[in-house]
């Protein structure tokens, strides 16, 4: 015979519960450890209706101590049942206040933003309109027709000064002058310049220039010589000039 006497005793298979021993063996009636210190023993059942044999004697448990008043818990499958009903209704909570947070939550969340596409605009420019241009006619050059006879009377009366300019020239180097040649040299030029700005006719078109062109050389050739002082040197610079100038006149002659 055990001397432990009956009681609440922690429960050898779950520390975190106790079960009632009732002087003799381990009942089936157990309850969590803080609730069931002061709870009532349970109704003492007869042996036959325990499927696990009599515990052993534990003399070296002590007994509980006293704690003060303390809800009753049920023993056996009450105590089961209270357990469940208090867990679901805690799991009930919770989901009621996670779905008022979530409600709640939700009435702050922004709205999602839709972006504008960003894909860039291709504006197209309409091809330009094709403008056939119509080829202007190049003008007929109009050909003023130079009176022949005017030009041939300005052209001698030009070629009349440079022979005499010619005259005085070889005048001065006969009487041993010299800066009386650099004036005619100078009125030869004018001459030259004359000749030049005349309208030509178109029949002498070609000839006359080329002709000017050579009068022009034996004159600087006339120049370069009066530079020298030499009067034999201008002398024959002088001949060649009055020979360039009487062929001038031949062109001028034909002009028509």
């Amino acid at each position: 015979m055990s001397n432990v006497p009956a009681g609440w005793y922690p429960s050898p298979e779950d520390s975190n519960q106790v079960r009632y021993w009732d002087g003799a063996q381990w009942t089936q009636s157990t309850a969590p450890a803080a609730a069931a210190q002061a709870a009532p023993a349970p109704e003492a059942a007869p042996a036959s209706a325990f499927s696990t044999p009599p515990a052993p004697e534990a003399p070296s448990i002590p007994p509980p101590p006293a704690a003060p008043d303390a809800p009753v818990a049920e023993s056996g499958s009450s105590g089961s049942k209270k357990k469940w009903l208090i867990g679901g209704a805690i799991a009930a909570g919770v989901i009621v206040v996670g779905s008022v947070g979530a409600a709640i939550g939700g009435g702050d969340r922004p709205e999602p933003v839709v972006e504008a596409s960003v894909a860039p605009v291709v504006e197209t420019t309409p091809p330009a309109p094709v403008v056939e241009e119509t080829p202007t006619p190049t003008p007929t050059p109009v050909v003023e027709e130079v009176d022949a006879v005017a030009f041939r009377a300005q052209a001698g009366s030009h070629l009349d000064d440079m022979v005499k300019d010619i005259d005085d020239i070889v005048a001065t180097v006969n009487e041993g002058g010299f800066w009386r040649l650099i004036s005619n040299s100078g009125e030869i030029a004018f001459n030259q310049g004359q000749l030049e700005a005349l309208d030509v006719p178109v029949n002498i078109a070609t000839t006359w220039p080329a002709s000017l062109v050579v009068l022009e050389s034996t004159e600087d050739a006339l120049t370069d010589a009066i530079s020298t002082q030499d009067g034999p040197s201008i002398l024959s610079a002088v001949d060649v000039m009055r020979a360039q100038v009487e062929a001038t006149r031949s062109v001028a002659n034909t002009a028509q």
